[in-house]
């Protein structure tokens, strides 16, 4: 219904555009400025200008990912550290004396194991310092003695032993609410004296647990097997072996280096199960036989462990691990992270090698050497490092899980 008051004016089209745009003028003068929040100037700030066709920048297409077949482009993978080793000093870390609970004065402890093909030796009595100075009269260029003490404690009411090595003193031991606690103080008590920490038989009396491991970062050794017969090395039904323990503490980023001992305690004839000398070794990586040489390969794990088989060489380059034993009948196994065996292989005749290339999913690599009597060797673990995505393999071989021991 038209109203009677209303008149029809025609208006130009001119016209009527200038009386909009003077009407939004004035509206706009009336209101406030208004103040943008920082979420809608940080919002405003990735919103696209509206496209209009003679402001808009001209749209690019993105480039595609260049595909190179240079494999100097392809993602770094290399092992974190390399050596050549092709000389070796063998040593024992663990054994005692008539000064705590062996049967042998430490002059004859050192005499043995010189007449049977060691190059050094470390006497560790419980809770007591052995200072080679007071028991080696003349030093011997074919032979060596270190210092050291096994730092005795009890965390938690279990048994928590810690060798300490290359020292010069006397390290307290002591009783603490848990074997946490026990192994803090003792790493922290031993690399205060300047000493190398090696965490003993973590299955005697079941006293030190895979969860406790984390408690001794700072230590630089652990051993994953002794020859003392009252230690478990190969674990129980619900305890892993020292091994398996190695292996998991290298998992959560720990950089132990496995290490074999007799802890001997009788070197003369005896019908009793008891620790006998010689029933386990290292091989430290060292062209020299001086305090300095070996305690410097022990603080960074440059050793290979022993029950029986010998090593030529061990070499690890920035992309392939090598040993090379002096038994051809061995098999080699190769394993990674989490205890996985990433290869097992067999030598192809005397003086052969056998080698593992490095993948890029293996966290870190380390040799096991199994003779065919039971007998095992172990290299130290290397870490790998990758940048970017691994490439892939043509017929991955599906790892395989180690048993224990």
């Amino acid at each position: 219904m038209t109203s009677p008051y209303y008149r029809p004016v025609k208006v130009g089209l001119g016209t009527f555009a200038v009386a909009l745009c003077a009407a939004w003028a004035w509206r706009q003068e009336a209101k406030p400025t208004p103040v943008a929040s920082p979420f809608v100037e940080a919002r405003a700030a990735i919103i696209p200008t509206p496209l209009i066709p003679d402001l808009a920048p001209p749209r690019v297409a993105p480039e595609p990912p260049k595909i190179s077949d240079d494999p100097t482009d392809a993602p770094r993978i290399h092992f974190t550290r390399t050596f050549d080793a092709a000389a070796f000093r063998r040593g024992n870390l663990h054994s005692h004396s008539n000064r705590s609970d062996g049967d042998s004065p430490p002059a004859e402890v050192y005499g043995w194991y010189r007449a049977h093909g060691y190059d050094f030796i470390a006497v560790t009595d419980h809770n007591t310092f052995t200072n080679p100075a007071e028991f080696v009269t003349e030093p011997q260029a074919d032979f060596l003695v270190i210092g050291g003490e096994e730092v005795t404690m009890r965390g938690g009411g279990r048994e928590v032993h810690m060798n300490a090595l290359c020292t010069r003193r006397s390290i307290p031991g002591g009783t603490f609410p848990s074997a946490r606690e026990a192994l803090a103080h003792g790493v922290l008590e031993i690399r205060t004296a300047g000493g190398i920490a090696l965490i003993n038989h973590p299955n005697f009396t079941w006293g030190v647990k895979a969860s406790d491991l984390a408690a001794a970062a700072g230590s630089n050794l652990i051993e994953i097997y002794s020859g003392h017969p009252f230690v478990p090395s190969d674990g129980r039904p619900g305890s892993p072996s020292h091994e398996t323990m190695w292996d998991m503490a290298l998992t959560e980023g720990l950089d132990y280096t496995g290490v074999a001992v007799d802890d001997m305690h009788r070197l003369r004839a005896d019908r009793r199960r008891v620790s006998r000398p010689g029933k386990a070794w290292v091989e430290v990586f060292a062209d020299k036989l001086d305090a300095p040489t070996i305690c410097e390969a022990l603080e960074n794990g440059m050793l290979y462990s022993s029950t029986g088989p010998v090593l030529r060489r061990v070499r690890v380059t920035d992309d392939t691990y090598g040993v090379w034993p002096v038994d051809h009948n061995v098999d080699v196994i190769f394993i990674g992270s989490g205890g996985r065996v990433l290869a097992r292989r067999r030598p192809t005749g005397p003086e052969s090698s056998v080698a593992y290339g490095v993948v890029g999913t293996e966290g870190y690599v380390r040799a096991r050497i199994v003779r065919a009597d039971g007998k095992v060797a172990w290299t130290p673990a290397v870490r790998v490092h990758s940048t970017g995505v691994p490439r892939a393999i043509a017929n991955p071989t599906a790892p395989q899980t180690r048993p224990p021991g």
